[in-house]
């Protein structure tokens, strides 16, 4: 009794372990293709050129990181997906603030914590649901936002921004995690007090950050003689060389071509990628696992292609902006041995691809 307890101890141990590797390999993918962007995007002037762009690439990875600590598989690849993008905006040098959305949450996830204080809250216990007032966040971060932080705290705004992000995606949630809702909101108030901090020093010393004017010393101030200058041709200013390439995948029942609910929230942050970078389309290829036969395989694995199209075409992405393919029994990614396995294998992955411009 006692040694088949221990073999089925055993059993379990393995599965989990396999699930896990699984897990970790598809979550690497993203952290390792993040940071290479990122890296990408440091060589071509990104920290200089778009300071707050380039933080949250920073930022988002970290929170990447984060998830993926706590076998977090689909936010890790959300938070992956937006570091890419924000390492591609920095590269292009783009000077527009991020669209900040309000949260819309139920009144029960809401607290009381008040942010222009210094003070940490209370660390929530793992069995009590967290209380963190989202909109209070919300309207703190708006507030600094229009008092010139972009110019003044480009990179405590961008990595605040982030972090308010990251909450209110784990907060969305059925189960939150309390300790990944405390670390979140601990990165997010750092930032956003130190950002604050800046914007108030810079109205009161009035900056140039905060007041847009450059004086001039009184010896350069006087008028001078103009001088008339040839000018020069326009140039079209230089285009980054890097395409945003971002590779993702979700799952699928078996003989299932719907969308499983825990996925919604990574389709809808590639329709967000793609509605962002409008020069650039997607390619779905859609996979089954090796049970049937050829050509059913080959009609499911397109059905799920198809699945994954239609969702984003919902969401606002264009039709002709959007190839797919399926590939049945072939292409396998895992053994088809073992329930995981072949659960890895039924699959949709899509490849965000670079058009060229025009």
């Amino acid at each position: 009794m006692k040694n088949i307890t221990i073999l089925k101890v055993l059993t379990v141990a393995i599965m989990f372990s396999a699930y896990a590797q699984q897990m970790d390999f598809r979550v690497s993918e993203g952290l390792a293709e993040s940071q290479r962007l990122i890296e990408v995007a440091y060589k071509a002037g990104g920290r200089e050129k778009s300071p707050y762009h380039f933080e949250k690439a920073r930022a988002y990875r970290n929170i990447s990181v984060l998830f993926a600590s706590e076998m977090e598989d689909i936010s890790s690849k959300i938070f992956a997906i937006k570091s890419m993008n924000s390492a591609s905006k920095s590269i292009e040098g783009s000077a527009e603030l991020d669209k900040l959305s309000e949260p819309e949450l139920p009144k029960s996830i809401e607290g009381s914590a008040e942010l222009d204080k210094p003070s940490e809250p209370e660390p929530p216990s793992n069995r009590e649901k967290p209380t963190i007032d989202l909109k209070a966040i919300y309207a703190n971060l708006q507030k600094i936002r229009e008092e010139k932080a972009f110019s003044c705290a480009p990179k405590e705004l961008a990595s605040a921004e982030a972090y308010y992000e990251g909450l209110v995606h784990e907060l969305s949630k059925e189960r939150p995690k309390a300790s990944l809702v405390q670390s979140l909101y601990d990165s997010f108030l750092s930032n956003y007090l130190l950002a604050k901090e800046k914007v108030e020093v810079a109205k009161k010393q009035s900056l140039v950050c905060y007041t847009g004017k450059v004086e001039l010393p009184a010896a350069q101030a006087e008028p001078k003689e103009s001088v008339v200058q040839k000018s020069a041709e326009p140039q079209e200013p230089a285009k980054a060389k890097e395409p945003l390439m971002v590779h993702a995948r979700i799952h699928f029942d078996f003989n299932k071509a719907d969308i499983k609910k825990e996925y919604i929230p990574l389709l809808k942050e590639v329709a967000k990628v793609l509605k962002e970078n409008p020069n650039i389309n997607l390619r779905i290829e859609g996979y089954t696992d090796d049970i049937g036969t050829k050509a059913y395989n080959q009609k499911l694995a397109l059905k799920r292609a198809m699945a994954v199209k239609n969702f984003l075409v919902k969401e606002g992405i264009k039709p002709d902006r959007i190839q797919v393919v399926g590939f049945g029994k072939e292409k396998y990614i895992a053994e088809n041995t073992t329930p995981i396995g072949r659960l890895t294998n039924r699959r949709a992955e899509f490849i965000v691809i670079q058009v060229p411009t025009q």
